[in-house]
């Protein structure tokens, strides 16, 4: 008698959403990079990278600060949904405007996508005027 087959087991790759999402704000005090990393990792995932390039003549007057970090996003969710609630997550925490531009490149095969939320979106969302 010859023993039993084992069963077959078949693996099936989890459907991902892997993103790498990278953050890039500009105007930031010193003292607001703690703010913009909390939200960050409130609304995305911890960082893994941290970069800042001052700019002014003194050291440390303002920053451009970008974030970067890898993570699975539900297939609910868009890279539009994620960087909309980023730059809304870190408007709120400064209570002002700063520019927050959002790079997502699906870990995958398809094309990266880049959104940028300015002024006008800013305006909209907390209805601020901007005055020349």
């Amino acid at each position: 008698m010859t023993p039993p087959l084992a069963p077959i087991r078949m693996q099936f790759a989890t459907a991902g959403n892997h993103y790498r999402l990278e953050a890039t704000i500009s105007r930031l005090l010193p003292r607001e990079v703690a703010e913009v990393v909390a939200a960050f990792s409130q609304v995305w995932t911890k960082p893994e990278e941290i970069d800042s390039i001052s700019l002014g003549i003194e050291a440390g007057e303002a920053l451009i600060l970008t974030l970067t970090a890898d993570h699975e996003i539900s297939l609910t969710q868009r890279p539009a949904d994620i960087a909309r609630l980023l730059t809304y997550a870190i408007w709120q925490r400064l209570d002002r405007y700063t520019k927050v531009t959002v790079e997502t490149t699906y870990l995958g095969e398809s094309p990266d996508t880049h959104f940028e939320f300015g002024e006008e979106q800013y305006a909209t969302a907390y209805g601020a005027r901007f005055e020349n």
